[in-house]
C-alpha cells in the first residue's frame, strides 16, 4: 500500500469517527435533516453519494477531495440547523429513528421531561418521551417473560412486539 492510500484510510478512519460525534450531538443525519431545507438535505445526499461512488472508483486524491467536500457538507447542515433555532442533543438525551421516517428524542426520568418540551419542542415530526414513559407502555405480560427468561438463564430480545 503507498503513502496516497495509507493516508486515504486515515482520513477516512478520522471522517468517521467525525460522523459518530455528531450522531451523539445532534442524533443523527435525519434528525439534522429535519432541521434544515429540504434542498440542504438533497444536495447533502447528492455528496454522500458522490463519496460512496469515489471510496470504489476513484483514484486517492480524489477520494481525499471527497472527504473533505463530507466535511464541508456536514458543517453546511449543522450551520442551517443552528441558523434555524436548532440545538445539539445534551448528553442526558438520546435520539432515536423508528417507524420509516420519524424521530424520538428521549430522556431517562420524567423530571427531566419537561425540561426536554421545553428544549426541543421545535424538533418537528419529532416526539419526545422519557424513559419512564416508555417503560408505562409495555405490557406487563412482556416484562414478567423477559424476567422469567432471566431467572432460567436465557438471554432474549424483542425486536418488535405487534398489539392486538
Amino acid at each position: 500500500m503507498n503513502y496516497l492510500e495509507e493516508t486515504v484510510k486515515s482520513k477516512l478512519k478520522e471522517y468517521r469517527g467525525y460522523v459518530s460525534t455528531i450522531d451523539e450531538e445532534w442524533g443523527g443525519r435525519k434528525r439534522l435533516f429535519k432541521c434544515v431545507d429540504v434542498k440542504l438535505e438533497i444536495k447533502f445526499s447528492k455528496a454522500e453519494m458522490l463519496l460512496k461512488k469515489s471510496l470504489s472508483d476513484d483514484n486517492p486524491k480524489k477520494k481525499l477531495q471527497m472527504i473533505q467536500m463530507m466535511y464541508r457538507a456536514w458543517d453546511a447542515l449543522i450551520k442551517e440547523a443552528l441558523d434555524r433555532g436548532y440545538e445539539k442533543l445534551e448528553k442526558e438525551f438520546r435520539c432515536y429513528r423508528y417507524g420509516k421516517d420519524k424521530i424520538a428524542i428521549v430522556c431517562d426520568s420524567d423530571l427531566q421531561l419537561s425540561y426536554l418540551k421545553g428544549k426541543y419542542r421545535n424538533d418537528k415530526d419529532t416526539v419526545l418521551f422519557s424513559m419512564q414513559e416508555l417503560f408505562n407502555f409495555i405490557h406487563p405480560d412482556w416484562l414478567d417473560a423477559k424476567e422469567k427468561f432471566k431467572q432460567n438463564k436465557i438471554d432474549i430480545t424483542f425486536e418488535k412486539v405487534t398489539y392486538e
